[in-house]
């Protein structure tokens, strides 16, 4: 049961959108009800009624994912007070403006629900996203730095290391994994996973291994879409863990040691040339206007920007003059930046990199570049040799990087000894034997019961993607992918990016299978491992991977400690009701293999009817058993029903208990992995 309210409480961060966005739409009706004289006391009514029921029903799913126990208790509390009073204060809005009470202190009434609305908003982002969400980057007017011979290194170096990159989600109001990372006593105390650093030895360390995984390891942190470490704040956090993780010692700097002081020195830069603080107002302008904003330095008040839209316009240049004594970097490639747009930017005089790749500037824009810029990026331009000969006469530029541009080879070598500029026209056919990055799909669900829409993200470089869905291999002519589209039966789907001059990626493959119906009811009469414990997962739509880390299995193990009274077959045992209009013929059950692991297949699948007093087999499966050294694989085993008006179910998945002689742990007992039990037609 709780699992099944912490899944609604999911629901919450959706629901919550609809209340809020009623309340202010209906707090402008009053007001023009007020003060145009319109009458509007119907929709008003109906906005109130609207807004009253969807904020009743948020809070109920707020309730229920605060079970998850992943936030902060003091800001829990004071977010779920405060939504709970909104949602009372609309309730009270709708009576008197029913009943046509306090007529002349409706609206004032109405403005104080709106301002708890919004602080009650305000302190829920603060619990998804940390407590510093919504604050701008800080800015000091002065930092200076000076490395000293000794050095305590938690508080100086790792502590602000951990504040920077890892606070954010290991907080007080956000833990996940249940990991807080704010202070040296909470880190010794761990998560869900245990500790997460051992003295001494960095390798056996979370904290350091997770670091340094592959970007695309689910495992790597920080999550990938957050900063990452730079390789010297990776390095002193494994000299840290390595040299004892203490919180108070001081270290002494050798002299010897090279690799420590230059990783220090790249910590502590000297301070360089400073500037005025931006105003806050300017930069909260920027990110409303869809531009990214990063600190140069910790040591300066300088800030690097890029555009993530695609259309800029006069109100976004108007934004980047505002901070022109502060910005040194600005990236506006793939938009639509002119030259005209280019000229008003000329008056950038502490911008030193520019990047406007796939844009159409042209030889006058690039006469009005900023005369302080050093190093600018005009890869996949319409640049050519005379627009370019003109620009590098009259520029201090240093580095220029000139990729699939219209320059000929004999244009380059020119141009090359006109200029001291470094020119950097790439590699000649850089991308005939570089393969594109294979398509993403937006949602890794499989299991459909009526229909499933399928979308990708979309693609650095905007190649295109085709793709089939009978099974056969995608080519250059297979069908175009323009936009998401629905599927609605079982299928194996392909796709596979193409683009002139590229290598084609690796063709992708899923297979998508349409169900019989969705088990809403069910009881598990065995509990899975603690450490791999997701029971909403069995049902959730999504098969696992054979990495049984990911989050979507749950892992049995017998266990039998006859002390302290607990005991599991390691089995995994089911009692499913299935759905009242169901066209379910199967159940399958999809279940892994990693010997390596101690992971095997389990021994037998069996399926009984329960709908009555006399319970009865309705079918059985063997399953072959796991062979040491095969590669981890996972399987969707199914049996049948085999039998009609069955109500309910008992699925036993029976695990083979323990590892097969010749494995290195031989005899011990095996794990049973099971991810997603599926009703299938």
């Amino acid at each position: 049961m709780l699992e099944l309210l912490q899944y609604l409480g999911k629901f919450h961060p959706v629901i919550l959108h609809l209340p809020i966005g009623a309340l202010y739409f209906t707090f402008c009706l009053a007001l023009a009800d007020k003060y145009f004289k319109d009458n509007f006391s119907v929709p008003i009514r109906i906005g109130l009624f609207f807004s009253f029921v969807s904020a009743v029903i948020s809070c109920l799913l707020g309730y229920f994912l605060s079970l998850s126990g992943e936030y902060g208790e003091k800001l829990l509390n004071l977010h779920m007070w405060l939504g709970i009073s909104t949602a009372v204060l609309n309730g009270f809005l709708l009576w008197i403006h029913y009943k046509s009470l306090f007529k002349n202190r409706f609206l004032s009434f109405f403005g104080l629900t709106i301002i708890i609305l919004t602080v009650t908003g305000h302190f829920g982002a603060s619990m998804t996203h940390g407590e510093d969400f919504l604050t701008p980057p800080s800015f000091e007017n002065e930092v200076v730095v000076e490395l000293k011979d000794s050095i305590n290194l938690y508080s100086q170096v790792i502590r602000p290391i951990l504040n920077n990159k890892c606070v954010k989600c290991h907080n007080q109001s956000k833990s996940k994994g249940g990991l807080l990372m704010d202070s040296m006593d909470n880190m010794i105390r761990g998560g869900k996973s245990g500790n997460i650093f051992v003295a001494n030895n960095s390798l056996e360390s979370h904290m350091y291994n997770y670091l340094v995984l592959p970007m695309d390891d689910d495992l790597h942190m920080p999550p990938e879409d957050n900063r990452q470490l730079k390789t010297h704040e990776i390095e002193l956090i494994k000299y840290w863990i390595d040299s004892g993780a203490y919180s108070e010692k001081f270290e002494k700097i050798q002299d010897s040691n090279n690799e420590l002081i230059r990783n220090l020195a790249s910590f502590f830069p000297k301070p360089i040339a400073t500037a005025p603080p931006p105003k806050i107002s300017h930069l909260q302008t920027l990110q409303k206007l869809n531009f990214r904003i990063e600190r140069n330095s910790n040591e300066n008040n300088l800030i690097e920007i890029k555009f993530l839209g695609e259309v800029l316009e006069n109100k976004h240049i108007k934004a980047l003059l505002n901070v022109k004594n502060q910005l040194i970097k600005l990236d506006l490639s793939n938009s639509n930046l002119n030259d005209r747009m280019i000229a008003k930017l000329g008056s950038l005089e502490k911008l030193l990199y520019l990047k406007i790749n796939y844009t159409k500037i042209s030889e006058r824009g690039l006469a009005n570049i900023s005369k302080s810029v050093v190093s600018l990026n005009l890869n996949n331009t319409n640049i050519d040799f005379e627009s370019l000969s003109s620009f590098l006469q009259k520029s201090n530029v240093k580095n220029v990087y000139l990729w699939n541009t219209n320059i000929s080879s004999d244009d380059q070598k020119e141009l090359k000894n006109l200029s001291s500029a470094d020119l950097n026209f790439g590699i000649k056919d850089f991308s005939k034997n570089m393969p594109l990055l294979a398509p993403v799909l937006l949602d890794n669900k499989t299991l459909f019961s009526d229909s499933l829409i399928i979308e990708f993200y979309k693609p650095p470089g905007n190649p295109e993607i085709r793709y089939t869905t009978n099974g056969k291999a995608p080519d250059s002519l297979s069908k175009l992918y323009t936009g998401p589209f629905s599927i609605n039966e079982s299928l194996t789907f392909k796709a596979k990016s193409f683009k002139k001059g590229w290598k084609s990626s690796k063709t992708i493959e899923v297979n998508y299978f349409e169900t019989g119906g969705t088990f809403e009811k069910y009881k598990l009469r065995e509990s899975p491992s603690k450490t791999y414990y997701n029971p909403s997962k069995l049902f959730d739509g999504v098969l696992g991977s054979t990495n049984f880390r990911d989050g979507t299995w749950n892992g049995f193990l017998k266990v039998s400690d006859s002390e302290s009274g607990i005991t599991n077959s390691g089995d995994m045992i089911v009692e499913l009701d299935l759905p009242s209009k169901n066209k379910i013929k199967s159940i399958g059950v999809n279940v892994l293999t990693s010997m390596n692991a101690y992971i095997t297949y389990p021994e037998n699948i069996e399926l009984y009817d329960i709908s009555s007093d006399k319970e009865s087999l309705l079918s059985s499966k063997k399953i072959p058993k796991s062979k040491i050294g095969e590669v981890p694989a996972m399987k969707i085993y199914n049996v049948q029903l085999n039998k009609k008006d069955v109500k309910k179910v008992r699925l036993v998945v029976t695990s083979n208990k323990k590892l097969p002689k010749s494995h290195v742990a031989e005899g011990e007992y095996a794990w049973l992995f099971v991810s997603e039990i599926i009703g299938l037609k």
